[in-house]
């Protein structure tokens, strides 16, 4: 049987703060001090791009199990060169984006959204297990009977 999803929690903001900074700095190759002061990551991280955010997003999900379909932006059309626009700037901007995330993830799926998609298709598959598997409708082949009276043809109108 599957379970839902719960919802994360995350650790007090002084200790969430000192993790986010280690992550971010193991996994960018940089120092956390910078990140602690609340530099902005493009002054901190020297290839601060759409990968290092990718990277740090997977990080976060492992450590937080907050997953990152959740913490990516919601609108599709968001590009690899403009994730690095609307990503949080400074740690603390992190921080405050995490905090939405997890409120939005404890309200339930958005409509539309991956999870509310994959939830939708669990119900479906969980609706459909106690009826048994239903035989889907199969068109006949079989050709249409001849009826054994034949129609004269129709006379020309006078």
């Amino acid at each position: 049987m599957q379970t839902q999803p719960t919802t994360p929690v995350l650790p007090d903001d002084s200790i969430l703060r000192e993790k986010l900074a280690a992550i971010i700095a193991d996994v960018c190759r940089c120092e956390p001090a910078p990140l602690l002061e609340d530099q902005p990551f493009s002054a901190v991280i020297t290839q601060f791009d759409s990968l290092a955010i990718l990277e740090i997003l997977l990080e976060v999900e492992t450590q937080f199990n907050v997953p990152t379909d959740e913490m990516l932006p919601a609108d599709h059309a968001t590009g690899a060169q403009e994730i690095t626009s609307v990503f949080p700037s400074d740690l603390s901007a992190l921080i405050v984006y995490m905090h939405k995330v997890v409120a939005r993830m404890a309200e339930g799926p958005a409509e539309g959204s991956v999870a509310a998609r994959v939830a939708q298709a669990a119900e479906r598959r969980a609706g459909s297990a106690g009826n048994g598997p239903q035989p889907a409708a199969v068109p006949s082949m079989a050709a249409p009977s001849k009826s054994t009276a034949t129609t004269p043809p129709a006379s020309p109108a006078d």
